[in-house]
């Protein structure tokens, strides 16, 4: 071999060997931001997305082309498709979705691949209840408070022990009549846990019905949801002091006075059904000014009202005084039918009836009136038989109706 040829294949030798010193295996460095995803807790069946940076570091030999998958759960998901392809220092935002679909937890994997690399991440989240919870009572009453005072009461909500996230909860009600003891409008309430909800009541109104707003992060609870609150200024004292006004200007026949008192005290006592025996007694007595005044329709229908409506809550002298006014009046406005039966009503719980605010009225004007409405009615023998009660001496009492008459007459001219 000459000289030429050994020079040729030395040199080739060590281009050879240089070209193997240059050559170096493709490697990559792929960084995840965060380099773990936690989703934390979230209500079954319901959607929540985070975001992820994968990016191809300057460490890398080059440009990385891959796949990348989610992997062990389908309840994770992404918004990416294809082939990854990532220079050197470039990186890929893409959005991760997790889904639970039971209350459990899950995990899963990010992998970006290729045939010569191979990075991961990590995912978890855990699948959990909604919140629920409860209100109690659903209708706060607070009866009667007198005006310039107040009165507390509790609405206890309760975030039920199954439910997978705390309770976050806020009041707010349109009334300046109720407000919240400790000013706190908003809470926060774990599960199994429960909070009072100091509300107070300060009247400034006859009567208020408001509904307290409750705002909730609950998804299974009507939102917002609402409870009734309700007050009355107690007007106790007002509606007994007007009707013994209206009882004193009867006694001292200022009948339009005391109608005029009975009236105010009605108007209170019709705010609320607490009042109804105060109402009764006030719309008997506002019935007898009317009678005297010969307003007879007017005190009629004043007796049956009371009797009627407030017959559950009714005194038992007020109903006396009702019935005696009713079968009076009743027969004054040809009632008879109900004039004699509101007369022998009395007249069988008290025989010798007296009206106590004014004594000239009594159980012999009430069987005058039941007579009367038997004779009107054609009913001369049990007109006969109530003569024979009230007139003794000249019993027995003719049944002929001339007679009868006659004798009821003289009878009613003499009481």
């Amino acid at each position: 071999m000459n000289l030429r040829n050994i020079l040729f294949l030395a040199f080739s030798f060590l281009l050879f060997m240089f070209a193997c010193e240059d050559k170096v295996d493709p490697h990559y460095e792929l960084l995840f931001e965060p380099t773990e995803l936690q989703f934390g807790k979230v209500e079954a069946n319901q959607i929540i997305s985070q975001k992820v940076r994968i990016k191809n570091t300057d460490n890398s030999t080059g440009a990385f082309i891959g796949e990348i998958n989610i992997m062990d759960s389908p309840k994770f998901t992404m918004d990416f498709n294809g082939v990854l392809t990532l220079q050197k220092n470039e990186s890929k935002e893409i959005s991760i979705t997790f889904r639970p679909s039971s209350v459990e937890s899950y995990t899963a994997k990010l992998t970006v691949s290729n045939e010569e690399s191979f990075a991961e991440m990590y995912i978890n989240g855990e699948g959990v209840s909604p919140v629920s919870f409860t209100c109690s009572p659903n209708v706060l009453e607070f009866g009667m408070v007198e005006e310039g005072g107040y009165k507390d009461m509790d609405l206890s909500v309760t975030n039920n022990a199954d439910s997978g996230f705390d309770l976050e909860i806020d009041f707010s009600v349109s009334s300046s009549e109720f407000s919240f003891v400790d000013g706190v409008t908003s809470h926060i309430i774990q599960p199994g846990k429960s909070q009072a909800i100091p509300i107070r009541y300060s009247p400034t109104t006859t009567s208020v019905t408001k509904q307290l707003i409750i705002n909730h992060n609950s998804s299974v609870k009507t939102n917002p949801m609402k409870v009734t609150l309700s007050g009355i200024m107690d007007k106790t004292t007002d509606i007994i002091s007007a009707i013994s006004d209206g009882w004193d200007a009867f006694e001292n026949s200022d009948y339009s006075g005391s109608s005029s008192q009975f009236q105010i005290a009605v108007n209170f006592a019709n705010t609320h059904e607490f009042y109804d025996s105060l109402n009764a007694e006030a719309t008997v007595g506002r019935g007898w000014a009317s009678s005297f005044e010969r307003n007879y329709y007017g005190g009629y229908y004043d007796f049956s009202t009371s009797l009627d409506k407030f017959n559950a809550a009714i005194s038992d002298n007020t109903r006396l005084d009702a019935l005696a006014g009713k079968a009076i009046a009743g027969r004054l406005v040809n009632e008879y039918g109900n004039s004699i039966e509101a007369a022998i009503d009395l007249l069988s719980r008290k025989a010798d009836y007296q009206f106590s605010h004014k004594t000239s009225v009594d159980y012999k004007d009430v069987r005058m009136s039941l007579i009367q409405s038997y004779y009107n009615t054609g009913m001369f023998t049990e007109a006969a038989t109530q003569m024979d009660l009230l007139d003794p001496a000249n019993a027995p009492h003719s049944t002929d109706p001339s007679l009868l008459l006659a004798a009821i007459q003289a009878l009613s001219g003499s009481l």
